[in-house]
């Protein structure tokens, strides 16, 4: 337990390393970053806390198809507003 959380202690000032160029980058490049960790997160919710989601079994391309969409609409909204 102890190495797991000296894991997870390891992670956070690596995230912060890795996304540290990211803020340099234009703003659309920004918001499809920000786009697929929403839809991560997104997808992390229906699938650990919707009982019905565990109800037919994962095809790879619904999985594919869940996360383009969302971050084709996020990438639209934000070059279009």
């Amino acid at each position: 337990m102890v190495g797991l959380t000296a894991g997870m202690v390891v992670l956070l000032p690596l995230g912060a390393l890795l996304g540290g160029p990211v803020a340099t980058l234009s703003a659309t490049v920004q918001a499809g970053f920000l786009a697929f960790g929403l839809i991560a997160l997104l997808y992390l919710v229906t699938e650990e806390l919707l009982v019905e989601a565990h109800e037919v079994e994962d095809r790879p391309w619904v999985t594919a198809m869940f996360f383009a969409g969302f971050l084709l609409l996020l990438l639209l909204d934000q070059t279009m507003g």
